[in-house]
This record gives structure tokens, sequence and C-alpha cells, in this order.
């Protein structure tokens, strides 16, 4: 994801908080005021990063809902990475010491966290200033990364869950062109968000990265935690496959136990050039291998679902070639919910038939049913040319 995008997608999950504007609120007060007690702090702020702008929607020592362009302060900076940033003394940094915040404030320490919706997406931070340089120990690390959680469940709480349901929808990946490939693909979300995960890109130019899956939860928590999944999976592009999913297990099970909710994934990796691919299943077990020659054959692990693996038996993965001709289909249940497929050989059955990927996906579109789906609908037809 391009910084730009990164700003779009991150300005548009805040204006779904729906609090920009909305004026002092005890429950964000608290946190503030808390922060500045437990630091003896002159300066205290849960800050929204949003339209090139950083609003302060609470703060203690400066004043409430004031809107500063983003490259004054030093939140612009912490809300690009997930990890905290302190700077003990904000005059020996030459990132800062230029910053207004510096030369027209006063300001020596800054520490601050950032804060994270369940889509991965970073909305902003909870910082802590002051006009004499500080040492910041870890023990205090920990307790402002304490805090920040405290303020990502209270922004949590706020939002609205039509205006995120559209902001989701915004994030169905676009078309890829494949060199050599054509990938055909299919998403078809209920209107609240029902569980499925989708993701396809191009990384180093040749290599291609699609991950389909599904996380099931009850209530409307599913859609949100599907974007969790896919944000963890779209963090980890440039690592080791084995590693990828170990690290996002880790990063999504306690979410995923928290919502009461179960996650399904398949995660391939394609070599464009070679047709070589690595794959793993999470529990998923909805991919089939289509050969040119009509032979067919489904992909799948015994690993079990997210967070229900036992932690002493390692995630295995599997590996296949694609040949001229050759098809990979991978879906989800709500693919197989529909009449006229209803388990995947049949499945595997209209990718044999069909002349292409897309004549696949240009059928299966038809058995939506009109309105909205019952199930949320995702279908990757990946052809070798």
């Amino acid at each position: 994801m391009t910084d730009l995008e990164s700003a779009a997608r991150r300005a548009a999950v805040v204006e779904a908080l729906g609090v920009l504007g909305s004026g002092p609120e005890e429950r964000f007060d608290r946190i503030t005021r808390m922060t500045q007690e437990a630091f003896g702090v002159p300066l205290s702020f849960l800050n929204l990063v949003h339209d090139g702008l950083v609003t302060a929607q609470s703060t203690q020592g400066w004043n409430q809902g004031q809107s500063v362009p983003a490259e004054w302060v030093f939140c612009a900076t912490t809300v690009l990475t997930p990890e905290p940033l302190v700077v003990p003394d904000t005059v020996l940094d030459e990132r800062f010491r230029h910053m207004p915040a510096v030369t027209d404030e006063g300001i020596r320490f800054y520490a601050g966290a950032p804060l994270s919706m369940l889509d991965g997406t970073r909305v902003g931070t909870l910082c802590i200033m002051d006009a004499a340089p500080r040492t910041f120990s870890d023990e205090d690390l920990a307790l402002l990364g304490d805090l920040a959680r405290w303020a990502e469940r209270e922004l949590g709480q706020a939002i609205d869950r039509g205006r995120v349901r559209r902001v989701l929808d915004g994030l169905v990946p676009e078309p890829v062109v494949v060199p050599g490939h054509d990938l055909a693909t299919l998403v078809a979300q209920r209107e609240d968000g029902g569980g499925d995960v989708a993701d396809w890109r191009l990384v180093a130019e040749d290599v291609l990265h699609v991950t389909v899956g599904r996380v099931s939860a009850p209530g409307r928590a599913a859609g949100l935690l599907a974007a969790a999944v896919r944000g963890a999976v779209v963090a980890r592009t440039d690592t080791a496959l084995p590693d990828a999913v170990a690290g996002l297990e880790a990063q999504v099970t306690s979410d995923l136990s928290t919502g009461g909710a179960v996650g399904s994934l398949f995660h391939l990796r394609l070599d464009t050039t070679s047709g070589h691919a690595d794959f793993a299943d999470a529990g998923h077990g909805l991919a089939v291998l289509v050969r040119a020659d009509g032979s067919s054959r489904a992909l799948h692990s015994l690993d079990l679902p997210m967070g229900l693996q036992p932690d002493a038996v390692p995630r295995s993965s599997g590996a296949l070639d694609l040949g001229p001709g050759d098809r990979l289909a991978i879906c989800t249940p709500g693919v197989l919910a529909l009449d006229g497929i209803g388990h995947l050989d049949a499945l595997a059955d209209l990718v044999r038939s069909a002349p292409d990927g897309a004549a696949v996906v240009d059928h299966v579109r038809t058995l939506l049913p009109a309105g909205e789906p019952a199930h949320d609908v995702t279908l990757v037809v990946l052809t070798r040319r």
C-alpha cells in the first residue's frame, strides 16, 4: 500500500469514527487526564490524524479540538509505524528540532503510541509532552502502551457500523495485471460485513500474493475482524511464508478469541515467471487446482483454523507448479452455498468446463440472489497462460 493509499484509508476510518468536532467527551478526557497524572507531565493528548491535519480530540494542558498541520507535530510521524515514538530531547533530534512545536512552543520531550482500529488502520496517537528533556524507561513504555489500548477500545466503541461497512467496502482490493497469468475475482459482501477475507497484490513486480479466508463471529464483529486479518496479512508481504503465517496468527488470535470468532485462511505466493507457488492453508480447505488436461485436486492441509492450532504443532505449507492452461480456484463458503455449486467438486467442474477464469466468475455472479447476499461470496480464479 502506498503512502497516499494509507493516508486516504486513515482519513476514511477517522471519518467513520464519527467523533471529529463532537466536542469534549469524558470517556476520552478521562484517558488523557490519567495519562497526564501517571507520567507527571504538563501536556497529554489523544490526537486523530486525518487529511493532513492532527486534531486534539482530548487534551490536558492544551486547546481541546484544535487542529494543526500534520507537519507541525510529532504525531504525524508516530502514526506511520506500529511502534511508539520516544524523543528524549527534541533539540538533539534532527527530525524534529526545527518543528514549530519545538521552536515556537518549547517542547523538549515527546512520547507517543499509535492508536489502531480492528482493521489495522492507525488513526491517531496517545502522547505526552514536556518542556524539559526526560528519560523514558521500559516500564514507562509499557504503561503508555496499556493506556493506548484503552484509548483504542474507546474509539472503537464510537464507530457507527454503517460507516465502517462503507469504509470496508472501499478496501476490497483492486484488480491487478499479473504477468503471464489471468486473475479473475468476485467479492460480494453483506451490508453488515459477513467476514470474508480477500486480498491480492503484486510484490516486487513478479510475485503474486493471494489471500482468501473467512472469519466467523457473532453479531457484526466478523467484518471488522476480517479486515484486521487482512491488514495483518498485508503487513507481512516481505516475510517468509512460514514466519508470516505464524506472525499473523500470533497477532490476531487474541482479537479472534475476544470476539468469540474463528478464522480460516488460504495464502498463496506465486512466482509469475516460473509458475511455482508456495501456499499455506489454516483450516480453510477451499482451493482446487484444475490442470489443463482436466485432472483436478483439492489443496488443503490438516492444519486447524487460526487460534485453534496447538502451539506444539507448527503450521505446514505446500507447493505447486502452474503450467500453461492450469487454473487455480480459491473461494469462501459463500460460493458453495449458492444454488448450482454446493461443493468443491462442482466448482472444479465449472472451472474445467468454462472457457476462461472470467467466465467462471461471470457464471457465479449470475447465481447471486437479488439484493443483499445471504453470505459473503469471494472467488478467485488464477490461470497461467
